[in-house]
């Protein structure tokens, strides 16, 4: 009698190993392949939510030039692919990485968009991917003051909110014009965006 219960005891443990092995191999494949889909998700095809908060979207005259792997604790630089590898990271730790994408079609005579920097984060965990910050970068070559000026442009995602910080450039230096409303940590808000968007005739 004892003997048949602990056989059918084993029995239990085993076949319930075999279903947690059997879903976790089902749900690291499909996390594999939520993996290798979500740079497109976060491109051309996140243009919708893009228009809705009123940022540029991705057009075809951009190219996705990289996406790069950021390291575990890093700021806003989109730093190249080969600089980083995963073995940075630490067993299941969320995976910070950024796409670089340039305007193939601009005209540097005039005010352009010149590039966009998109953050996201990478999880085994499917529903803790998400898209964090996009970065934009707008340049003004006409500008009476300086070589040129630039408009980055930043959009929190997780917050909805649009800051911009600009520069007015002259031998790779800010001459810090127009360094007061950008003194917050994330500069000006999005009505000063909007402003020199459409000042420059680019919205």
């Amino acid at each position: 009698m004892k003997c048949n219960q602990t056989f059918e005891m084993t029995k239990k443990i085993r076949n319930t190993i075999i279903v947690i092995l059997g879903v976790l191999f089902v749900y690291s494949f499909i996390s594999l392949t939520v993996s290798n889909s979500i740079s497109k998700d976060y491109g051309v095809d996140f243009n919708e939510k893009r228009i809705e908060l009123g940022i540029k979207p991705l057009t075809e005259n951009w190219t996705l030039d990289s996406i790069a792997l950021q390291p575990p604790i890093a700021g806003v630089m989109c730093f190249p692919s080969t600089w980083r590898t995963t073995s940075e990271y630490k067993f299941l730790e969320d995976k910070r990485y950024c796409q670089y994408w340039t305007n193939r079609n601009k005209d540097t005579s005039i005010p352009y968009h010149k590039s966009k920097i998109i953050y996201f984060t990478e999880s085994y965990w499917i529903w803790k991917y998400e898209i964090t910050l996009e970065y934009d970068t707008y340049i003004n070559p006409n500008s009476e003051l300086a070589e040129y000026e630039e408009l980055e442009v930043s959009t929190h995602w997780w917050s909805k909110e649009i800051y911009g910080h600009l520069a007015h450039m002259k031998n790779g230096e800010d001459l810090l014009i127009d360094f007061e409303p950008n003194r917050s940590m994330y500069g000006f808000e999005k009505s000063k965006v909007d402003k020199i968007l459409k000042q420059w005739n680019l919205k």
